[in-house]
Protein backbone atom coordinates (compact mmCIF):
# COMPACT_ATOMS: atom_id res chain seq x y z
CA UNK A 1 0.00 0.00 0.00
CA UNK A 2 2.54 2.54 1.44
CA UNK A 3 4.80 1.42 -2.24
CA UNK A 4 1.48 2.40 -4.60
CA UNK A 5 1.03 5.91 -2.56
CA UNK A 6 4.47 6.60 -3.69
CA UNK A 7 4.24 5.29 -7.49
CA UNK A 8 1.23 7.83 -6.99
CA UNK A 9 2.72 10.95 -6.24
CA UNK A 10 5.47 10.13 -8.49
CA UNK A 11 3.29 10.02 -11.16
CA UNK A 12 1.06 12.62 -9.95
CA UNK A 13 4.37 14.84 -10.07
CA UNK A 14 4.97 13.74 -13.69
CA UNK A 15 1.52 14.85 -14.84
CA UNK A 16 1.85 18.04 -13.21
CA UNK A 17 5.28 18.99 -14.32
CA UNK A 18 4.14 17.92 -17.72
CA UNK A 19 1.23 20.37 -18.11
CA UNK A 20 3.38 23.38 -17.17
CA UNK A 21 3.48 25.34 -20.26
CA UNK A 22 6.93 25.57 -21.47
CA UNK A 23 8.30 28.91 -22.21
CA UNK A 24 8.56 30.04 -25.68
CA UNK A 25 11.79 31.78 -26.68
CA UNK A 26 9.79 33.33 -29.21
CA UNK A 27 7.03 34.93 -27.47
CA UNK A 28 7.90 38.81 -26.61
CA UNK A 29 8.45 39.74 -23.21
CA UNK A 30 9.02 42.92 -20.90
CA UNK A 31 11.91 42.45 -18.38
CA UNK A 32 12.76 45.08 -15.46
CA UNK A 33 16.09 44.21 -14.03
CA UNK A 34 15.96 46.51 -10.88
CA UNK A 35 12.29 45.19 -9.95
CA UNK A 36 12.12 41.67 -11.94
CA UNK A 37 8.06 41.22 -10.02
CA UNK A 38 6.99 44.65 -11.18
CA UNK A 39 5.93 45.29 -7.57
CA UNK A 40 5.57 48.46 -6.79
CA UNK A 41 8.09 51.07 -5.84
CA UNK A 42 8.94 54.74 -4.33
CA UNK A 43 10.01 57.42 -6.92
CA UNK A 44 13.00 58.56 -4.80
CA UNK A 45 16.68 59.31 -5.70
CA UNK A 46 18.60 56.02 -7.42
CA UNK A 47 15.30 54.74 -8.64
CA UNK A 48 16.22 52.32 -11.76
CA UNK A 49 13.46 52.31 -14.18
CA UNK A 50 15.24 50.75 -16.95
CA UNK A 51 12.94 48.62 -18.82
CA UNK A 52 14.36 45.92 -21.30
CA UNK A 53 11.67 44.97 -24.25
CA UNK A 54 12.08 41.91 -26.41
CA UNK A 55 10.35 40.55 -29.39
CA UNK A 56 11.91 37.88 -31.44
CA UNK A 57 8.69 37.54 -34.08
CA UNK A 58 9.41 42.36 -34.32
CA UNK A 59 7.83 44.87 -32.85
CA UNK A 60 4.82 45.39 -34.72
CA UNK A 61 2.69 47.71 -31.72
CA UNK A 62 4.25 49.44 -28.88
CA UNK A 63 2.52 51.42 -26.50
CA UNK A 64 2.63 52.83 -22.89
CA UNK A 65 -0.49 54.09 -20.90
CA UNK A 66 -0.28 55.99 -18.24
CA UNK A 67 -2.79 56.37 -15.30
CA UNK A 68 -1.86 59.76 -13.72
CA UNK A 69 -5.05 60.40 -12.47
CA UNK A 70 -5.51 64.02 -11.93
CA UNK A 71 -2.62 64.58 -13.76
CA UNK A 72 -3.20 63.12 -16.94
CA UNK A 73 -3.46 65.92 -19.27
CA UNK A 74 0.48 66.71 -18.77
CA UNK A 75 1.29 64.00 -21.37
CA UNK A 76 -1.15 65.54 -24.24
CA UNK A 77 1.41 68.08 -25.56
CA UNK A 78 3.58 65.06 -26.43
CA UNK A 79 0.33 62.84 -27.77
CA UNK A 80 -1.08 63.67 -31.29
CA UNK A 81 -3.32 60.87 -31.67
CA UNK A 82 -6.68 62.60 -30.45
CA UNK A 83 -8.13 59.38 -29.33
CA UNK A 84 -4.78 58.75 -26.81
CA UNK A 85 -5.18 62.16 -24.92
CA UNK A 86 -5.58 62.27 -21.69
CA UNK A 87 -8.76 63.59 -19.95
CA UNK A 88 -10.76 63.40 -16.17
CA UNK A 89 -11.97 59.97 -17.53
CA UNK A 90 -8.97 58.56 -19.24
CA UNK A 91 -5.75 57.90 -19.41
CA UNK A 92 -2.99 58.83 -21.82
CA UNK A 93 -1.57 56.62 -23.90
CA UNK A 94 1.91 57.12 -25.95
CA UNK A 95 1.77 54.75 -29.79
CA UNK A 96 5.38 54.36 -29.05
CA UNK A 97 5.54 53.67 -32.85
CA UNK A 98 2.96 55.12 -34.89
CA UNK A 99 2.77 58.59 -32.90
CA UNK A 100 5.39 60.79 -34.54
CA UNK A 101 5.14 63.24 -31.32
CA UNK A 102 5.09 60.55 -29.05
CA UNK A 103 8.10 59.53 -30.60
CA UNK A 104 9.55 62.66 -30.97
CA UNK A 105 9.23 63.25 -26.89
CA UNK A 106 10.59 59.93 -26.34
CA UNK A 107 14.16 60.34 -28.60
CA UNK A 108 14.59 63.53 -26.84
CA UNK A 109 14.52 60.98 -23.37
CA UNK A 110 17.04 59.13 -25.36
CA UNK A 111 14.40 56.23 -25.86
CA UNK A 112 14.34 54.48 -29.48
CA UNK A 113 10.57 55.18 -31.18
CA UNK A 114 8.69 55.78 -34.53
CA UNK A 115 8.49 53.92 -36.91
CA UNK A 116 11.87 52.83 -37.43
CA UNK A 117 10.85 50.53 -34.28
CA UNK A 118 8.98 47.81 -36.51
CA UNK A 119 10.37 45.29 -37.20
CA UNK A 120 13.16 45.48 -34.56
CA UNK A 121 13.74 42.64 -31.90
CA UNK A 122 14.96 44.79 -29.21
CA UNK A 123 13.50 48.60 -27.94
CA UNK A 124 13.73 49.70 -23.93
CA UNK A 125 11.69 52.50 -22.10
CA UNK A 126 12.94 54.54 -19.21
CA UNK A 127 10.09 54.82 -16.50
CA UNK A 128 11.81 57.01 -14.32
CA UNK A 129 12.79 59.12 -17.20
CA UNK A 130 9.29 59.61 -18.52
CA UNK A 131 7.12 60.08 -15.28
CA UNK A 132 9.71 62.65 -13.81
CA UNK A 133 9.66 64.49 -17.19
CA UNK A 134 5.88 64.71 -17.36
CA UNK A 135 5.68 65.56 -13.76
CA UNK A 136 8.53 68.50 -14.21
CA UNK A 137 6.94 71.57 -12.21
CA UNK A 138 3.84 69.86 -11.71
CA UNK A 139 2.70 70.53 -7.60
CA UNK A 140 2.41 66.47 -7.19
CA UNK A 141 0.78 65.56 -4.20
CA UNK A 142 1.90 63.47 -1.38
CA UNK A 143 1.00 59.59 -1.28
CA UNK A 144 -0.15 59.76 -4.89
CA UNK A 145 0.56 56.20 -6.95
CA UNK A 146 0.79 56.44 -10.79
CA UNK A 147 0.35 53.31 -13.07
CA UNK A 148 1.78 52.60 -16.44
CA UNK A 149 1.04 49.78 -18.58
CA UNK A 150 3.31 48.61 -21.14
CA UNK A 151 2.07 46.68 -24.50
CA UNK A 152 3.83 44.99 -26.95
CA UNK A 153 2.81 42.73 -29.84
CA UNK A 154 4.96 41.07 -32.75
CA UNK A 155 4.44 40.46 -36.61
CA UNK A 156 3.12 36.93 -35.54
CA UNK A 157 0.35 38.44 -33.00
CA UNK A 158 1.52 37.60 -29.97
CA UNK A 159 2.33 39.89 -27.09
CA UNK A 160 3.11 40.64 -23.79
CA UNK A 161 2.17 43.21 -21.23
CA UNK A 162 3.25 44.39 -17.71
CA UNK A 163 1.85 47.01 -15.15
CA UNK A 164 4.36 48.56 -13.19
CA UNK A 165 3.31 50.77 -10.46
CA UNK A 166 5.20 54.04 -8.67
CA UNK A 167 4.60 55.76 -5.84
CA UNK A 168 5.06 59.57 -4.99
CA UNK A 169 6.02 60.77 -1.42
CA UNK A 170 6.69 64.57 -1.05
CA UNK A 171 10.30 65.58 0.15
CA UNK A 172 10.88 66.92 3.34
CA UNK A 173 10.41 70.65 3.68
CA UNK A 174 10.85 73.43 6.76
CA UNK A 175 8.71 75.80 7.87
CA UNK A 176 8.23 78.90 9.67
CA UNK A 177 4.93 79.98 10.96
CA UNK A 178 5.64 84.02 12.02
CA UNK A 179 8.56 83.99 9.76
CA UNK A 180 7.88 82.22 6.15
CA UNK A 181 11.03 83.82 3.93
CA UNK A 182 13.56 82.87 6.58
CA UNK A 183 14.31 86.18 7.11
CA UNK A 184 17.01 87.47 9.28
CA UNK A 185 15.95 87.74 12.87
CA UNK A 186 17.43 90.45 14.81
CA UNK A 187 18.17 89.85 18.20
CA UNK A 188 18.01 93.41 19.42
CA UNK A 189 14.63 93.78 18.75
CA UNK A 190 11.17 91.97 20.10
CA UNK A 191 11.69 88.24 20.97
CA UNK A 192 9.63 86.59 18.25
CA UNK A 193 8.95 82.92 17.72
CA UNK A 194 12.14 81.17 16.54
CA UNK A 195 10.26 77.62 15.89
CA UNK A 196 11.28 75.83 12.64
CA UNK A 197 8.68 73.14 11.17
CA UNK A 198 10.35 69.95 9.97
CA UNK A 199 8.25 68.12 7.80
CA UNK A 200 8.75 65.23 6.44
CA UNK A 201 6.17 62.29 4.70
CA UNK A 202 9.28 59.66 4.33
CA UNK A 203 10.02 59.83 7.87
CA UNK A 204 13.32 61.04 9.13
CA UNK A 205 16.30 59.54 8.54
CA UNK A 206 19.01 62.24 8.97
CA UNK A 207 18.53 65.58 10.59
CA UNK A 208 21.22 68.25 11.18
CA UNK A 209 21.80 71.42 12.20
CA UNK A 210 25.47 73.13 11.54
CA UNK A 211 26.75 76.70 12.61
CA UNK A 212 28.29 78.24 9.86
CA UNK A 213 31.97 79.40 9.64
CA UNK A 214 31.96 83.16 10.60
CA UNK A 215 29.75 83.38 13.92
CA UNK A 216 30.51 85.08 16.91
CA UNK A 217 33.35 83.16 18.71
CA UNK A 218 31.61 82.43 21.76
CA UNK A 219 28.59 81.12 20.20
CA UNK A 220 30.97 78.66 18.24
CA UNK A 221 32.39 77.57 21.22
CA UNK A 222 28.84 77.39 22.58
CA UNK A 223 28.09 75.02 20.03
CA UNK A 224 31.16 72.74 19.52
CA UNK A 225 31.16 71.87 23.51
CA UNK A 226 27.71 70.26 23.31
CA UNK A 227 28.69 67.73 20.60
CA UNK A 228 30.20 64.49 20.25
CA UNK A 229 32.93 65.67 17.53
CA UNK A 230 33.92 68.71 18.85
CA UNK A 231 32.26 70.48 15.66
CA UNK A 232 29.64 72.92 14.60
CA UNK A 233 27.01 70.03 13.62
CA UNK A 234 24.38 69.20 15.71
CA UNK A 235 23.31 65.32 14.66
CA UNK A 236 20.04 65.32 15.96
CA UNK A 237 19.92 61.38 14.93
CA UNK A 238 22.83 60.10 16.24
CA UNK A 239 24.64 62.31 18.96
CA UNK A 240 23.77 61.70 21.84
CA UNK A 241 25.49 64.21 23.81
CA UNK A 242 24.43 67.04 21.62
CA UNK A 243 21.06 65.63 22.07
CA UNK A 244 21.22 66.03 25.73
CA UNK A 245 22.74 69.29 25.75
CA UNK A 246 19.59 70.53 23.52
CA UNK A 247 16.85 68.51 24.75
CA UNK A 248 14.99 71.79 25.52
CA UNK A 249 15.23 73.02 22.15
CA UNK A 250 15.94 70.49 20.01
CA UNK A 251 14.16 66.55 19.51
CA UNK A 252 16.74 63.72 19.25
CA UNK A 253 17.30 59.97 18.60
CA UNK A 254 14.54 58.27 18.76
CA UNK A 255 12.27 61.25 19.06
CA UNK A 256 13.59 62.40 15.58
CA UNK A 257 14.34 58.96 13.99
CA UNK A 258 11.44 57.97 11.69
CA UNK A 259 8.73 60.42 12.26
CA UNK A 260 7.04 62.97 9.64
CA UNK A 261 6.68 66.46 11.84
CA UNK A 262 8.70 67.54 14.37
CA UNK A 263 9.71 71.34 15.17
CA UNK A 264 13.47 72.78 16.23
CA UNK A 265 13.27 75.57 18.47
CA UNK A 266 16.40 78.06 17.96
CA UNK A 267 14.77 80.60 20.89
CA UNK A 268 18.05 79.03 23.07
CA UNK A 269 20.05 82.48 20.81
CA UNK A 270 17.93 84.97 22.87
CA UNK A 271 19.44 83.59 26.07
CA UNK A 272 22.98 83.69 24.05
CA UNK A 273 22.80 86.89 23.04
CA UNK A 274 24.21 88.73 26.08
CA UNK A 275 27.32 86.60 25.51
CA UNK A 276 27.60 87.35 21.98
CA UNK A 277 29.27 90.08 20.25
CA UNK A 278 27.96 92.35 16.98
CA UNK A 279 27.98 89.40 14.25
CA UNK A 280 25.24 87.79 11.77
CA UNK A 281 24.95 83.74 12.51
CA UNK A 282 23.69 81.04 10.33
CA UNK A 283 22.68 77.51 11.23
CA UNK A 284 22.14 75.29 8.21
CA UNK A 285 19.36 72.59 8.65
CA UNK A 286 19.00 69.59 6.70
CA UNK A 287 17.12 66.67 6.18
CA UNK A 288 17.20 63.58 4.66
CA UNK A 289 14.26 60.94 4.91
CA UNK A 290 14.29 57.42 4.14
CA UNK A 291 13.73 57.47 0.59
CA UNK A 292 16.79 59.64 0.02
CA UNK A 293 14.83 63.08 -0.56
CA UNK A 294 16.05 65.87 1.18
CA UNK A 295 15.65 69.63 1.93
CA UNK A 296 18.11 72.39 3.38
CA UNK A 297 17.59 76.05 4.63
CA UNK A 298 19.29 78.47 6.88
CA UNK A 299 18.39 80.18 10.10
CA UNK A 300 20.09 83.43 10.44
CA UNK A 301 20.30 85.93 13.59
CA UNK A 302 22.11 89.21 13.92
CA UNK A 303 22.81 91.15 16.73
Amino acid sequence: MKRLSIILCVLLAAAAFSCKKPVDPNWPSITWAANPNFGQVELAPGLDGAIAITAPGKLDLFTVELDLGEYANVANPYISIASNKGSSSDSPKFDVIDDPVAASFLNGLGMPAGASLRGKTLANLDLVALLETLLKGQPVKNNTTFTIIINIVDQAKMGATAKAKIHFTSAPSFFWDNNAKFDVVDLNNTQIACKIRVNAPGKIKELTVKLEDGADPKLMSYIKNRTASGGSLIDLVTDEKAGAAFKDYFPSGATVRGKIDVALDFSFMYAQRFDMGPSTNIFTLKVVDVNGKDATTQVKFKL
